[in-house]
């Protein structure tokens, strides 16, 4: 099977907000996706939104999403949400595939959760809920932090290129002290600076 299209990927985004909203479940994009709204253009396939997901929301949700146009596993959903790891929406006829994140309790993730915020993201004006652009980025410093990824200080850096003038930089330095990730927070600035500069 041939990879996955982007307009195919980002057309199974758009079904996968609809449902969200239309069940009324609280949800956040994050991840590479996220980070092509707030930053540089560039190709992702990784789409990974944070749900709130409640135990009467699985079987509409699974309703919407009938085989074989779609998969996703109602027991695998039950499972994820009592052991708080990722499932999958997937769509078989593109290989488009959606990884949802049961919302966790740790402090950066909920506060982010409370933070986050309603963008434009395609020309035909859909909108999502996302992670807020300086969450984004120091999600995406703590990432780079825990594996290395530079895929992760890319995307970081992009965000502060494009973004960098509105994002409240004081309030970005406090919550990457209390993440341990400030001084990685200050050479990504000044790195975004220097390529802003050039």
């Amino acid at each position: 099977m041939e990879p996955v299209r982007d307009y195919e990927l980002r057309a199974f985004f758009t079904r996968v907000v609809e449902v969200l909203e239309q069940l009324g479940i609280p949800y956040m994009v994050v991840g590479g996706f996220a980070a092509i709204f707030y930053g540089e253009p560039r190709l992702t396939l990784d789409v990974d939104i944070v749900v709130d997901m409640k135990e009467e929301h699985i079987e509409p949700f699974v309703a919407t999403f009938p085989v074989p146009d779609y998969y996703v596993s109602e027991e695998g959903i039950r499972d994820s949400l009592r052991r708080h790891y990722p499932f999958d929406v997937i769509q078989p006829a593109t290989g488009a595939k959606i990884d949802m994140m049961p919302l966790t309790t740790d402090p950066f993730t909920l506060g982010a959760f409370e933070r986050r915020q309603r963008i434009t993201y395609d020309e035909a004006s859909h909108t999502a809920t996302s992670i807020s652009a300086k969450d984004l980025v120091l999600s995406k410093l703590s990432a780079f932090q825990e594996t290395g990824s530079e895929g992760h200080l890319r995307d970081g850096r992009g965000v502060l290129i494009i973004r960098g003038e509105m994002l409240d930089v004081e309030a970005m330095r406090r919550r990457a002290q209390a993440a341990g990730i400030l001084e990685l927070l200050e050479r990504t600035m000044e790195t975004a600076t220097c390529e802003i500069g050039d």
